[in-house]
């Protein structure tokens, strides 16, 4: 489904994403500025396949879970992720893969991701996974120096 507006960097996933493997594309006239609209519009089109923004994440897992059970991929990022709701989505949408998408800014979409199959992994934090194909990502530190591998700071991306 197309929610985000047409000038936000999301909207190339929602578009071509389905398009291009000859799916469905659903909109809806109606801005869904509204998490109730935009879990009405999810259920009436039967998503399957849905990015939502971290706070947008956050929101629908408070207040409209239940209107993402069609969702067979969920997309969330932009920002971090919170461990608790992640977890309430792994206890409750069984059938649903959860996927951190990080990285906007940087680049268009998303530039890492992350299956979170289980919160066991978190120390604290949901991982951001995996560069996409054709990109590198380096962990830094304060003086801009590379961290190892599996160390926190702050990331920069490469195309």
């Amino acid at each position: 489904m197309q929610s985000a507006t047409i000038s936000f960097d999301a909207s190339t996933f929602e578009i071509w994403g389905s398009l291009l493997n000859g799916r469905a594309l659903g909109l809806d006239a109606a801005r869904l500025c509204l998490t109730g609209q935009l879990g009405q519009a999810i259920k009436r089109y039967q998503v399957t396949t849905l990015w939502l923004t971290a706070g947008l994440f956050h929101l629908m897992v408070d207040n409209h879970l239940d209107d993402l059970r069609s969702v067979r991929q969920l997309l969330a990022g932009g920002d971090v992720l919170s461990v608790p709701h992640v977890q309430r989505v792994l206890a409750e949408l069984k059938d649903t893969r959860l996927i951190n998408g990080y990285g906007p800014t940087e680049n268009t979409t998303f530039t890492c991701c992350h299956t979170i199959t289980g919160a066991a992994g978190f120390n604290g934090s949901v991982p951001i996974g995996r560069p996409i194909s054709n990109t590198s990502v380096y962990i830094l530190d304060p003086l801009n120096e590379p961290r190892a591998r599996g160390s926190s700071g702050r990331t920069l991306y490469r195309r």
